[in-house]
């Protein structure tokens, strides 16, 4: 889908034409200011369409034409590739509810009731969008804590998956906090949000870390892995699980059958609360409660060891018995 002004072109002749017309009335007919606000209304409605034409476009192209025409700049340090759409995509719809709610209150003014109402809803909705930002371009600091201090090798041994590896954020995490053990970083590297999935900055990345030697890179599905049983002595899991739809349950299961009799399972997920809800508005409330997660968990036939909170999730660590 295209988005230059000349798929727009009507809209941009009628927004000038309007500007050009509302100030030739403030300035020649002060004393009609009802004709002024009417041109004034007829340029900011068409100039928010507009831009929520764009920006709707910008949104339904793939991100590998977005890759191809926003070069990024290259990053020195470790780069974990969110894409602009996702960096910025809350930000321009914070600004763009705005402005919509600006144009409301300025075209209803004869409507004092549905003014109010319609305005009030549309701040309140640019400022969840704008905090929705915050949240997302924090998340996407490197300095920000990774993990939680929990103890993950309770079995003392050495073999961790790092389950939905991304660009490795987390599997570099795992390197710094266990530097003797093994990481096998396992991901689908299909992620819309990171540039190309993943796999090209997780090898740099981890060459910059220098623990390239001790991470085994897997491309595969959570829900049916490659892995033999009892293979691991550990699996983290970062914001992964909870985007899998109804797989959930599925991948504990699968997760379970991999993980070695008293190893540990680090889960972090976004669960519902404030920071859902900046970030997916009332869609937050379809994110699977905590409640949930800790029955599938027991059903899976784990044992709970410890949760809590973590940046602007929850995390739960809990074990397979050993067997009897």
């Amino acid at each position: 889908m295209k988005t230059n002004s000349k798929n727009h072109k009507h809209i941009w002749i009628v927004t000038s034409i309007a500007i050009v017309l509302a100030i030739l009335t403030i300035v020649l007919l002060p004393q009609n200011k009802s004709y002024s606000m009417l041109f004034i209304g007829i340029a900011g409605g068409h100039l928010v369409l507009a831009l929520i034409a764009i920006f709707t476009g910008w949104i339904l192209i793939p991100q590998k034409l977005i890759n191809k025409i926003w070069k990024r700049k290259p990053i020195e340090g470790f780069d974990f590739g969110w894409s602009p759409k996702w960096i910025y995509g809350f930000l321009a719809a914070s600004i763009l509810t705005f402005l919509l709610a600006v144009h409301v209150y300025i075209s209803l003014t004869g409507s004092p009731k549905i003014q109010f109402i319609a305005y009030s809803s549309l701040l309140l909705l640019s400022v969840n969008f704008f905090i929705g930002n915050v949240i997302i371009r924090n998340s996407d600091r490197t300095t920000q804590i990774t993990l939680p201090m929990v103890d993950i090798l309770a079995n003392r041994g050495d073999k961790i998956l790092d389950a939905g590896c991304g660009a490795g954020r987390t599997t570099i995490a795992i390197a710094q906090v266990l530097p003797n053990a093994t990481i096998t970083a396992f991901d689908k590297f299909d992620a819309d949000y990171i540039d190309e999935g993943g796999i090209n900055l997780i090898k740099r990345n981890l060459k910059l870390a220098g623990i390239g030697s001790r991470v085994i890179i897997e491309t595969g599905d959570i829900l049916k892995t490659p892995f033999n049983n009892n293979q691991f002595d550990a699996i983290v899991s970062s914001f992964m699980l909870d985007h899998l739809r109804t797989g959930k349950k599925q991948a504990l299961q699968e997760s379970f059958r991999i993980l070695k009799p008293g190893g540990r399972f680090l889960l972090i997920i976004l669960v519902r609360g404030y920071t859902a809800f900046g970030v997916a508005n009332f869609l937050s409330l379809f994110i699977t409660p905590r409640k949930t997660w800790k029955n599938w968990i027991e059903q899976t036939g784990f044992n709970m060891v410890s949760d809590g909170k973590i940046n602007e999730g929850a995390y739960f660590c809990f074990e397979k018995p050993l067997i009897k």
